[in-house]
């Protein structure tokens, strides 16, 4: 049925053709056909069971308004983990860097007090590896 292809077309224009939004257009219109066609079956003459059907159907947003919320939520959920990744990554190489200047200083400047750069740079391990802590929880949580 044209009008109620449409209809369907017009509901999703809005929002990203993505397999699985094809995938439901596709379902939608099938299921709104067979409501018209039952209804014309029950006696309602074709228009007027064409009406009836989208006014029933209401608007797509109270309908997929569960399914933005999931999206939003999925993509809300990555930019974290890629911010995560980034802060790992910064921690990690300000820290070689840091323990990196510490070994200098001890080898060119201190060398009577021993290797002293390693106890520092045991302390400043904890950071990449905290964050390394907050990107895995973030990963397996669901």
């Amino acid at each position: 049925m044209k009008e109620i292809k449409q209809f369907v077309d017009k509901l999703f224009k809005p929002y990203q053709k993505t397999p699985e939004t094809l995938d439901t257009i596709e379902k939608l219109n099938e299921m709104l056909t067979e409501k018209v066609e039952d209804l014309i079956e029950q006696g309602i003459e074709k228009s007027e069971a064409i009406h009836k059907t989208i006014v029933e159907f209401g608007e797509l947003d109270e309908i997929y308004k569960d399914v933005l919320k999931q999206e939003k939520r999925r993509y809300k959920r990555q930019k974290t983990i890629q911010h995560y990744r980034n802060d790992l990554l910064f921690s990690s190489l300000s820290t070689l860097f840091i323990i990196g200047l510490f070994l200098f200083i001890n080898l060119q400047y201190i060398t009577n007090y021993g290797l002293w750069f390693i106890i520092p740079s045991i302390g400043i391990l904890f950071w990449p590896l905290s964050l390394l802590y907050k990107l895995l929880n973030k990963k397996t949580e669901k």
